[in-house]
């Protein structure tokens, strides 16, 4: 084929050769659009064809400017569907398409890289990567200092269902949402549903702060389908509200600096007399039933002695079965601290400026602030 062709080149003119080579590459193109892949692949082996060589080429720079366009599109193109209770939704195209729904996706996805660059994973679409799990498992590892055993790579549906319904409910469990505020689930995620995913990150995004301001007022609107009769309608889904306040406010609590601030950075001196009257307070409370504390920083670490305080304080009975009295396990000593934070709150004391990860991960500053917060409300009580 190549003498033959090299021939006929030579007898043309440049005008002829040129037309030639073009009538020759649309039939050779027409007729490759017909064979099977079988005899592309093995005539892409034979080194005097250099036709499959060429389209070989185009296919690799058709994939370089896809992975260019890639920040620009990545995160949305997977939509999914939710097909729970008695209706289908899918995203409309409109929505896809608009500028504050990309701009949202890609911040999103920005922000997760950001948090897991250590661990070498790169997110290129979020419905597809996070649908089975294994993503949001190092996410909220990183972000909260949960610990999720199950964290081999899911194969199977049942194995990645069983492995996003770990992760989620430790997701939940961490972000404190009721019931009713919850706008995702296994499913949604799994079958990679834009609206559901972009409702998780954004609550993850705003309990644990995210370095760039999302875009406000992102709505999507979403095609619901009755089952039943299969009539549409097109619905207006919520997914970001005033994020500058949201933004400004957490910047404000995490710069906002309190009393403990001040005495670490400006009066270490006066360190140990502070720690020395809020463990004497907790021994004075906590000797009613027969406990005590020599250790801050350990004594109060996995959350028993901080609920067994609230209850005395306020007069009521914690169930035993709420919470564990000699937890080992980390995910254990979390939920009891969880627990004593919410009973300060419902008894109206303001949350002090800590978190449950850190009264666990025993940092004095924190557990102080908390000590001090139930002092500061019950203090009467000792004499």
């Amino acid at each position: 084929m190549e003498n033959a062709y090299s021939s006929s080149s030579q007898s043309l003119n440049s005008t002829h050769s040129a037309h030639s080579i073009h009538s020759t590459h649309s039939l050779y193109t027409k007729t490759i659009m017909k064979t099977s892949s079988e005899d592309l692949a093995q005539r892409a082996g034979d080194s005097k064809d250099p036709i499959p060589k060429i389209l070989s080429k185009l296919d690799e720079l058709e994939r370089e400017k896809e992975e260019a366009l890639r920040p620009l599109t990545s995160g949305i193109m997977e939509t999914g569907m939710d097909e729970s209770g008695d209706y289908k939704r899918q995203v409309s195209n409109e929505s896809l398409k608009d500028p504050q729904v990309q701009a949202l996706s890609q911040q999103l996805k920005e922000w997760i890289n950001d948090v897991l660059t250590d661990d070498h994973i790169v997110v290129k679409n979020l419905c597809e990567d996070l649908s089975d799990g294994q993503v949001l498992s190092a996410l909220i590892e990183k972000l909260a200092g949960a610990k999720i055993e199950h964290k081999e790579v899911a194969q199977s549906i049942a194995s990645q269902k069983a492995k996003l319904t770990e992760v989620l409910n430790q997701i939940n469990y961490h972000l404190q949402v009721a019931d009713d505020g919850i706008k995702w689930n296994v499913d949604n995620i799994h079958n990679k549903y834009l609206v559901s995913v972009l409702h998780l990150l954004v609550a993850l995004a705003r309990h644990y702060g995210i370095p760039r301001r999302l875009p406000s007022f992102v709505k999507i609107q979403v095609l619901q389908i009755t089952k039943a009769t299969q009539q549409t309608e097109t619905i207006s889904e919520q997914i970001t509200g005033d994020e500058e306040r949201e933004h400004y406010n957490f910047a404000a609590r995490q710069q906002e600096r309190d009393v403990f601030d001040t005495l670490f950075d400006s009066a270490p001196d006066k360190l140990n007399a502070v720690k020395g009257s809020l463990m004497a307070f907790a021994n004075k409370q906590l000797s009613q039933i027969n406990r005590g504390c020599s250790n801050i920083e350990e004594d109060f670490s996995n959350g028993v002695n901080l609920v067994v305080m609230m209850s005395l304080a306020e007069g009521y009975y914690v169930p035993m079965y709420s919470f564990s009295m000699e937890p080992e396990a980390y995910d254990h000593k979390l939920h009891n601290v969880t627990l004593a934070l919410n009973l300060m709150q419902e008894s109206g004391i303001p949350r002090p400026k800590c978190t449950a990860e850190s009264i666990v991960s025993k940092d004095l500053k924190s557990t102080l602030r908390v000590l001090y917060a139930i002092y500061s409300k019950y203090k009467h009580l000792v004499k």
